[in-house]
């Protein structure tokens, strides 16, 4: 299937190349998945992609419910299941203790999934808190951070990609061309 992407924004300091990517895809009408990758080597084959994740999401106002998150956040040092907030923001904060990733781009991380009923070109993703990937095995591994708890950077820069679906992108041209229209 070919997609498209409609939203971009940056997640980090400017950088040429971005060291990961997170796809957020509308799957099937309103479901939505959160994924992970990276797009350069790590200096190490034992990574965890997306360990320590903590991010909000906004819409048009239409309520969030996540659904379903990838077992390894159940796995933390603290062996806590994450923090989930549903609404019209909602909000996740997960630690992974266990394995979790693999430094293969073809192959990115699920990490969660959503239901969101609203307007796809509204929805925004935010990181907040801590949002790592570990490039040695923990517990004495190389952090490397997008953001420590108090939102400073660290050494990776990120990108959030918001795809839609393909019949919400079948619906741009239409939408181009009424917006044509109400200026004449």
């Amino acid at each position: 299937m070919i997609r498209s992407t409609l939203i971009l924004l940056a997640a980090g300091s400017a950088a040429s190349q971005p060291d990961m990517l997170i796809t957020v895809d509308n799957v099937e009408n309103d479901r939505w998945e959160i994924s992970a990758k990276f797009l350069t080597q790590p200096p190490s084959a034992i990574v965890q992609v997306w360990a320590d994740t903590s991010f909000r999401l906004f819409g048009d106002g239409s309520d969030f419910t996540i659904t379903d998150w990838n077992p390894s956040y159940d796995t933390s040092l603290l062996r806590s299941p994450p923090v989930v907030i549903n609404g019209p923001v909602a909000e996740f904060v997960g630690n992974a203790n266990d394995f979790f990733g693999t430094t293969d781009p073809s192959n990115p991380l699920w990490a969660v999934d959503f239901e969101y009923e609203g307007d796809p070109t509204a929805l925004r993703l935010e990181l907040e808190g801590q949002n790592s990937a570990i490039f040695e095995q923990p517990p004495f591994g190389d952090v490397r951070l997008y953001q420590d708890f108090s939102g400073n950077p660290g050494s990776l820069t990120w990108d959030v990609v918001i795809i839609p679906s393909p019949g919400t992108l079948a619906l741009a041209p239409l939408a181009l061309v009424a917006a044509q229209r109400r200026r004449k």
